[in-house]
């Protein structure tokens, strides 16, 4: 059996959480919104071969099994409006990792980080997670200040991306699932 865990994908509504999920796991984008209410739910494998090397396990034979077994992830992306969370957040239980993704031409969407974090701490616990910057392809109205303080305050890793023109979308999940890989014991 391989190895397999729960990941959240949380932001605020229209950050493109599934907009980035659909092109990782189906390749696939499209133009239309449709607001996710409740919860969209994907499984990939994921390929081992581009983050296997990158792992940093005290155990040599853990590193090996893995291998051996493979890694599927089970992907929860949740919809972002807040007032909606209290019935999702049994979604949030047993998580492995998360992506906490924000817009970057909607300044308020990285000024709620702070809301998605202290819900994964909360309801998750100390899992690893990443911070994504997603709609790459528009004009960012972010303040760059503003955005190096809140990566640092989390002191976590950042990653820009696009959907829309598959632009460090392997990149991001990729990156978290070495993290979670490297959390095993």
């Amino acid at each position: 059996m391989s190895y397999r865990g729960k990941v959240i994908l949380c932001g605020d509504p229209g950050v493109g959480k599934t907009s980035l999920l659909a092109r990782y796991v189906d390749d696939k984008f499209s133009e239309e919104y449709h607001q996710t209410v409740g919860a969209n739910f994907l499984v990939k494998e994921i390929d081992l071969k581009n983050i296997i090397d990158k792992l940093e396990l005290k155990k040599e034979e853990l590193k090996k099994d893995i291998q051996a077994k493979g890694f599927k992830l089970y992907f929860w992306d949740l919809g972002g409006q807040h007032d909606k969370l209290f019935s999702n957040e049994y979604y949030f239980t047993q998580a492995v990792g998360a992506m906490v993704i924000f817009n970057l031409n909607a300044p308020s969407t990285l000024q709620n980080i702070d809301f998605w974090v202290s819900k994964i701490k909360e309801l998750s616990g100390d899992i690893p997670f990443i911070i994504v910057g997603n709609k790459l392809d528009l004009e960012k109205k972010i303040n760059k200040e503003k955005l190096d303080k809140k990566i640092n305050q989390f002191n976590v890793e950042y990653f820009e991306t696009s959907a829309k023109l598959n632009t460090n979308v392997d990149t991001v999940f990729e990156n978290l699932s070495i993290k979670i890989l490297n959390s095993l014991k």
